[in-house]
């Protein structure tokens, strides 16, 4: 699937506003840069995979041996699936991470490109 620029800065805009109050201003500080490296690299490669809550996420980052590396992610966790089987790091030490950050950024999207599309369908 390949994003609308236009509704994708909506959907990060959105995914911001959604970042709870409560946090501390650490834990604010990541959430801000997992949702500002997110929406980076949707732009840079706005082509996704999304099924069900789960999305495969190209990393930006290889393996020593310069191989690509791929997140598995939903609400629940996120995974590095490719070379190898381990959670994300920084999930694992209960950071956020960019790759959910970029799934909450995507599913704001979806749910914007519908009520887009139900709009549309009106006129």
């Amino acid at each position: 699937m390949l994003l609308n620029p236009f509704l994708l800065e909506k959907a990060f805009i959105q995914t911001r506003k959604q970042i709870p109050k409560d946090l501390g201003v650490k834990m604010k500080n990541r959430r801000h840069n997992a949702l500002k490296k997110a929406y980076e690299r949707l732009i840079e490669n706005p082509y996704i995979d999304y099924e069900n809550g789960k999305m495969l996420i190209l990393s930006d980052s290889i393996t020593e041996k310069g191989e690509a590396k791929f997140y598995r992610t939903c609400r629940q966790e996120c995974r590095l699936i490719e070379p190898s089987n381990v959670l994300c790091h920084a999930f694992w030490e209960g950071f956020p991470c960019w790759h959910t950050a970029t799934l909450e950024i995507v599913e704001n999207y979806l749910l914007l490109e519908s009520g887009f599309k139900r709009e549309q369908s009106k006129t």
